[in-house]
């Protein structure tokens, strides 16, 4: 008997395309088990629990603090999903090295900037491999992302996390 015969049948009985198809379906439908059943991260019955972490966005003008407001819900630039509500709005002047005529480098203040500290609390998942915000939204410390609010976008990183 041949493995394939004239038709392109595989022994004669299914055709190796229609054996390639059903091969991916099971290959996906494997992947879907895996992971929303033993993902920990996806994982159903992994329990939410409340953390709060700090962003910091630097050297932004001073009219961005005003379209931030306790309440407002934070979202990942990027992928578009709600990370939080911002709980608290610090500012404080804008840093940065500048060097001197002298060719010396000190750390002066920047002019008509300010840094903004949000205060962001959600809710997340702990495990062994990180702080997972709804299930699925990785914070690590000192990460550079994307966020944005109703009324305002910007860069930012994560400056700590607490439980």
């Amino acid at each position: 008997m041949k493995f394939l015969d004239k038709k392109g049948k595989l022994f004669g009985k299914i055709n190796i395309i229609d054996l390639c198809v059903i091969i991916i379906v099971i290959i996906l439908i494997a992947g879907a088990v895996y992971k929303f059943k033993f993902m920990d991260k996806t994982s159903n019955n992994v329990a939410m629990q409340p953390i709060t972490y700090t962003v910091k966005i630097e050297k932004v003008r001073d009219y961005a603090l005003n379209n931030i407001e306790i309440g407002d819900t934070l979202f990942d630039k990027t992928s578009g999903n709600a990370i939080g509500t911002i709980t608290n709005v610090e500012s404080e002047p804008a840093t940065d090295y500048v060097i001197m005529t002298d060719g010396s480098i000190v750390k002066g203040s920047v002019e008509n900037r300010i840094n903004i500290i949000l205060t962001v609390e959600a809710e997340a998942v702990e495990n062994s491999s990180g702080c997972y915000v709804n299930r699925t939204y990785e914070l690590l410390r000192g990460t550079q992302k994307k966020f944005m609010t109703k009324y305002f976008e910007c860069d930012g990183y994560i400056n700590s996390i607490q439980e």
